[in-house]
């Protein structure tokens, strides 16, 4: 996407939250923002560092992720296109709670800190929808730790499954939306528990793989059925 300050304006006005926003805010945000293109496993922001203000996915997906003393990754959210993460950082002046980086070759919108007070002062539109953005993204990060907290490691991959099925469904077929790297770190399992797990679910004949990401869910209603416990 071209660099200049109207067309980051264009390409905001196309994305959540900033979509209802009036021009004159638009213009706000894109007068301190730049676009910056990261390749698939480039580090965009270190946990500890500076903030440099909110991060905008227009095309690829990021992880924000923590580390373990063991190099373990917890995976804190995957953010796709028009997803938005460092907001946090940015307004309370503080340091990246999390590392992030590109698991795919990514175009990122960085709006700068001062940019961002800036038109949140100037626009109650935006304050609201960046409050809603926070509060979902809150009510997210309580239900993965309750998944992670309260379930059996067979639970959370049931349920993690099942929502990607139609609520209607009996059977259908699904691609899972990222690797199975990454979807164990979602999950706080290790790869090799997720794949003990599929096996099992395959054995049981309730899911049925098909190529590297696909896979056909044969009975869903047994799925949920797991996911509860």
């Amino acid at each position: 996407m071209p660099h200049t300050a109207l067309a980051i304006a264009d390409t905001l006005a196309t994305l959540p939250p900033f979509g209802t926003l009036p021009p004159a805010a638009l213009d706000e945000l894109a007068a301190g923002s730049r676009v910056v293109h990261y390749a698939r496993h480039q580090t965009i922001s270190q946990e500890g560092r500076a903030s440099e203000g909110m991060y905008v996915v227009v095309e690829g997906e990021v992880k924000c992720f923590l580390l373990s003393p063991g190099g373990a990754e917890k995976i804190i959210l995957l953010a796709g296109r028009g997803n938005s993460f460092g907001e946090e950082a940015a307004l309370l002046g503080r340091s990246q709670p999390v590392t992030t980086e590109a698991t795919r070759d990514s175009t990122v919108v960085v709006i700068g800190c001062g940019a961002l007070r800036r038109a949140m002062a100037a626009c109650p539109a935006l304050n609201a929808a960046l409050l809603g953005n926070l509060s979902t993204r809150m009510y997210e990060l309580i239900e993965n730790l309750q998944q992670c907290v309260q379930r059996t490691s067979t639970q959370r991959v049931a349920h993690y499954l099942a929502r990607l099925a139609p609520e209607s469904a009996g059977h259908c077929e699904i691609r899972l939306d990222t690797d199975k790297q990454t979807i164990a770190a979602q999950l706080n399992l290790t790869p090799e528990t997720l794949s003990r797990v599929l096996g099992r679910l395959t054995r049981a004949g309730v899911i049925r793989p098909n190529g590297r990401r696909g896979m056909t869910l044969t009975d869903v209603r047994m799925l949920r059925s797991c996911a509860a416990g």
